[in-house]
């Protein structure tokens, strides 16, 4: 029972973490900086398609892209960036803005899903070790519980990535017909950002968290 549950665990979070590293993380190593800030990226799609909207907030939180009214939430200390890893990002909240109107439902599906990824495993992860602490489940079962829900999120943010690709394949679509950005070698790496944001959100919000805060962590020691 417990090797079948183990198993049952592995199989999505492998999965997830294989993808999420080969077509994400991988990709967004190797970005380079824009010629253009964020804002003026989001001004010139915003310009171009009214259905676009977005605002700048002093803080964000990852789990909530959008507010109630389908409306981008932008990060203040995103506003000047010139990172493409971080512009991808927040263009993909500026898609998920411009299918509010016409699929209301499927972008608050998405966003329940993106919550549930940040908010479940930590909260089950800590009640588990408070269980163990206590002596009333055992660590094989905190693994076990912890796994299960962690495959759980990658399942559910799985089946509703294609939510998340139509919004990006639209902002590509903008970025690439209005010509946002004037250098083909830039707008290339910011459409390969993009894409890779797709396939790293399968991953909990929080185990995203977690890898993005350990990549810059090692970085920094090499250097």
């Amino acid at each position: 029972m417990k090797g079948l549950l183990l198993l049952i665990c592995i199989v999505p979070i492998l999965a997830g973490l294989f993808v999420a590293n080969l077509f994400g993380f991988r990709i967004l190593n190797r970005t380079r900086e824009l010629s253009v800030d964020l804002e003026t990226v989001l001004e010139s799609l915003s310009a171009q398609y009214h259905k676009l909207n977005y605002v700048f907030k002093k803080r964000t939180w990852p789990g909530m892209p959008l507010n109630r009214d389908g409306v981008a939430l932008i990060d203040e200390k995103h506003r000047c960036s010139t990172c493409s890893a971080e512009i991808a990002q927040q263009v993909i909240k500026l898609g998920l803005s411009g299918l509010w109107e016409e699929h209301e439902k499927l972008i608050r599906w998405r966003v329940k899903c993106i919550k549930f990824g940040y908010i479940f495993p930590p909260l089950t992860f800590v009640a588990c070790v408070l269980g163990a602490i206590v002596g009333r489940v055992p660590f094989i079962w905190v693994i076990l519980i912890v796994g299960l829900v962690l495959a759980g999120c990658i399942l559910f943010l799985w089946s509703s990535r294609a939510v998340e690709r139509e919004a990006a394949s639209q902002m590509i679509s903008l970025i690439e017909r209005t010509r946002v950005i004037h250098r083909v070698s830039e707008e290339e790496g910011l459409v390969d950002a993009i894409h890779a944001w797709t396939w790293i959100s399968v991953l909990p919000g929080i185990a995203i968290s977690f890898l993005m805060k350990s990549a810059k962590g090692i970085e920094e020691r090499s250097e």
